[in-house]
């Protein structure tokens, strides 16, 4: 089975560091993975997207896929431009703190990641709340995928310890809040 994943937002949510941060804690996993991320020449406010594709036991070759199994979106642009990509019936991830869902969908997960966020006590770890929700998602429907898996990674891609400390912190409110 192959899991493949887009994830969307704009510059300065975290979308480059979430798809590195699920990238190295699949690798860590010994999962096969493949991750292409790409971005638009304003960097900070302009559209980001990664897509992953994860494997427990099949090489991957490329990334991208126009029917992805889960959409993660922590906006609305990237919401609507990136849809296109999922495959009928996904599992999608929704930032409901920016983004207003009207469908009843029962796959759609809508998690006040941005609120949560400042409630921990920094903005800039949305994008940590949603890899929270995230694994709470692959390892229930999906591959096995235990969440210290990503907070071991933290400790890899994030120097500074307090941080770090906010990252887990938020990876375990995401995982948390996150009703499946």
């Amino acid at each position: 089975m192959i899991v493949r994943v887009v994830i969307g937002g704009s510059g300065g949510q975290g979308i480059l560091t979430l798809g590195k941060l699920i990238a190295y804690a699949c690798n860590k996993k010994k999962y096969f993975v493949s991750a292409l991320p790409t971005y638009s020449a304003e960097m900070r406010g302009g559209y980001i997207y990664t897509f992953l594709s994860i494997s427990q036991n099949k090489e991957i070759f490329s990334p991208v896929s126009e029917s992805c199994d889960i959409g993660i979106f922590l906006n609305d642009i990237s919401y609507k431009m990136l849809k296109k990509y999922l495959k009928k019936d996904p599992y999608i991830i929704l930032n409901s703190s920016l983004i207003k869902n009207k469908s009843k969908n029962r796959k759609i997960i809508e998690i006040p990641a941005t609120e949560i966020a400042e409630k921990i006590g920094d903005i800039r770890i949305t994008n940590m709340v949603i890899a929270g929700a995230f694994v709470k998602l692959i390892n229930e429907k999906f591959l096995k995928f235990e969440k210290k898996y990503l907070i071991s990674e933290v400790e890899r891609i994030i120097s500074d310890a307090q941080t770090k400390n906010l990252c887990t912190i938020a990876i375990e409110q995401g995982y948390k809040t996150t009703n499946l």
